[in-house]
């Protein structure tokens, strides 16, 4: 039986859980991450983007293949961007809700962060569940070097824990633009961790989705077909479970 790609989360396990999804250059699976975003919004959730990827307007246009408008979830304080890309490459937008800092760098990236939450965020995440999503990680591995964002990674989660102990923190990663070891660390240190796999046929792209780890007692891996879909909003992406 088909069903929508959320399902593969039990919802009661994701406060306070970290959830990696892990895919390949040709993979359809980024979207996930800005499915679980739009998911988030849609419950309550405020959502907090650290944006390593490309500049916002390319976050916006890719959110929109998932039916997210984050102009308006900016504007309505539903999301806001902390974005580090447009602070290291000079392309600012003026947008509500987006948040930038003088300089990147890895010794003091952190407690700009933190001083963003604690000054700027503040009124957002009050009284709010908060869905923390890290777009992209391979995209700060660029920027930073692989040492210097597991470092980085490691007082996040150190910190958040104390902070928003709730918060779902959501790690999108390419593993074709990273190291095994690099991926082998962000595994390890993930509650949940999703891998897609995709390849090419004569029929088109194929895709596979392999539920590797989760953090409840009975659970056990799982392969799944992977489809994106012309139905919109969280039924674009479709999973269908292929038995062992």
């Amino acid at each position: 039986m088909e069903m929508n790609v959320i399902d593969l989360f039990r919802e009661e396990y994701l406060p306070g859980s970290t959830v990696s999804i892990i895919y390949d250059a040709y993979s359809s699976a980024w979207r996930i991450p800005l499915l679980l975003l739009k998911h988030a919004v849609e419950n309550g959730r405020v959502g907090i983007v650290s944006n390593y990827a490309g500049p916002i307007k390319l976050f916006i246009r890719k959110a929109r293949t998932v039916g997210l408008d984050i102009e308006r979830a900016l504007q309505n304080g539903e999301v806001a961007v902390i974005d580090l890309f447009g602070t290291r490459y000079g392309s600012k937008e003026s947008l509500p809700n987006v948040f930038y800092l003088d300089k990147v760098e890895p010794e003091t990236l952190n407690p700009k962060i933190d001083r963003i939450y604690d000054v700027y965020l503040r009124e957002l995440v009050r009284y709010r569940p908060v869905f923390r999503l890290v777009y992209t990680l391979d995209g700060l591995s660029l920027l930073l070097g692989e040492e210097n964002t597991l470092k980085l990674l490691n007082q996040t989660l150190a910190s958040r824990t104390r902070q928003l102990p709730d918060s779902i923190l959501v790690l999108a990663l390419n593993r074709d633009v990273v190291s095994t070891r690099f991926v082998a660390w962000v595994s390890g240190i993930s509650d949940y961790v999703i891998l897609a796999k995709s390849w090419l046929e004569e029929t088109g792209l194929k895709e596979a989705l392999y539920l590797i780890s989760a953090p409840y007692e009975d659970f056990e891996p799982e392969m799944y077909s992977f489809r994106v879909t012309k139905r919109r909003g969280m039924e674009k992406l479709r999973v269908r479970k292929i038995s062992p």
